[in-house]
Parts: structure tokens; sequence; C-alpha cells
């Protein structure tokens, strides 16, 4: 008895897969359509940045340190061919924002405290 498919390929030719019941594929079983709907349109979720990102990250603040280490970590695994380097440069792209937002709330804070020391108002600054 024949393994294989009996649906034809895209080229015309018989299908090479092994038939998963009644003589179909997996790929042609009429039965499964909905499934492989269901299947394409989530297709790839799993891969997405935002994915493999959550998985990278435990959910909490990270130190200075924290992202020193982790960024450390993505560099050895990106030239060890463990991660992507669209992901490796996502993650650097991400840890710098969250150094310059962390620097500028800083700077911030430590002006207002030398306000509030020399007893002045904010510093109006001129917008040209």
């Amino acid at each position: 008895m024949d393994r294989t498919c009996k649906a034809p390929n895209r080229a015309g030719g018989p299908c090479g897969a092994q038939h998963y019941r009644d003589g179909w594929c997996r790929w042609h079983h009429p039965e499964l359509e909905a499934q492989r709907q269901a299947e394409r349109a989530a297709g790839g979720h799993a891969r997405s940045n935002k994915v493999r990102a959550r998985r990278q990250l435990a959910e909490a603040v990270l130190t200075i340190n924290d992202l020193d280490g982790l960024l450390c970590r993505a560099l050895v695994q990106v030239a060890a061919g463990k991660m992507e380097p669209g992901v490796g440069s996502s993650m650097a792209g991400i840890a710098k924002t969250v150094v310059a937002i962390r620097t500028a709330g800083e700077l911030e804070r430590r002006l207002e405290e030398l306000e509030r020391a020399a007893r002045i108002g904010p510093i109006r600054r001129i917008v040209g």
C-alpha cells in the first residue's frame, strides 16, 4: 500500500509527504483546514522579537550592573550563534534608552536639589 499523500503538489505531481489519515497528509487533509488556517494566522508568533525578549528577561527592574551583565551575555550568545543578532541589537537599543531615561531623571533630581539648596525657583529655560 502506498504510504504517501494522494493530493497533488503545486507542480501537479504527487505530494511526497507521508499520509496522515485516509490517504491524505496533514497539509492536504480536508478535515484539518480550520486548524491549518488558525496555525497560519498565528504563524511565527512564538518567534517574534517581543516573545524572544520576554523569554530572555524576568519581569523585574534591572540595575545598570544587571543591564551590563545581560548585554555581555547577549554578546557572547550572538557570537556563538545561540542568539539572533537582531535580538541582541534590540536588547542593546532598549538598554541604551533605559540608561538615557535614568540619566535624565537623575540629572533632573539633582538639579531640583541644587535649586532647593540655593532657595531659588526653577530655572527658566528660554526656547528659541
